[in-house]
């Protein structure tokens, strides 16, 4: 297993998904930051499927995390009992990881999935509204359209001391 994945997978199998509805804005924060990186991705590689979709399968085609790593954190019952996309995000941020480990050329931008794995760590997944909203802790959050999310500028603080001020 590549170092990268391993750490990953660490981190995944430690969520406790537990909502914490005290850390709110900084996981709506967290999702806009997605969202942000999602899109800035998608248009890098010509990719379909934003915002939520398989990154690695365009940009490293043929590299994956291994079969028993990713078995291992999709048999996480915490994370069954999570919305199906969730589950699936956190399979394809180990597929990246063993893409960036394995030295495939990759676009020299910030890792999209980390700020979802960052919100997970802060209290539990999101789902899918049929209104067109991703519902982060009954936060409704516009998906628009990818050039609605396209930027530079982050949508969250890097640091949790920034993002734990977001929430105080």
């Amino acid at each position: 297993m590549s170092p990268a994945v391993g750490e990953l997978a660490a981190r995944i199998r430690a969520i406790d998904w537990d909502p914490e509805v005290d850390r709110t804005r900084s996981r709506v924060a967290l999702m806009r930051e997605y969202l942000r990186r999602s899109a800035v991705w998608t248009r890098a590689l010509g990719a379909t499927g934003w915002p939520f979709h398989d990154i690695a399968a365009v940009a490293a085609p043929g590299i994956r995390a291994e079969g028993a790593v990713v078995a291992s954190v999709r048999g996480d019952p915490d994370l069954a009992r999570q919305f199906p996309a969730v589950g699936r995000t956190c399979v394809w941020a180990l597929h990246l990881a063993a893409a960036r480990d394995a030295g495939a050329a990759l676009p020299a931008l910030p890792d999209p999935f980390d700020p979802l794995i960052r919100m997970y760590e802060r209290g539990g997944g999101f789902c899918l509204s049929t209104t067109g909203t991703v519902d982060v802790d009954g936060v409704g959050i516009g998906r628009g359209t990818l050039l609605q999310h396209l930027g530079d500028a982050p949508r969250a603080p890097e640091s949790d001391a920034g993002l734990d001020a977001l929430d105080g």
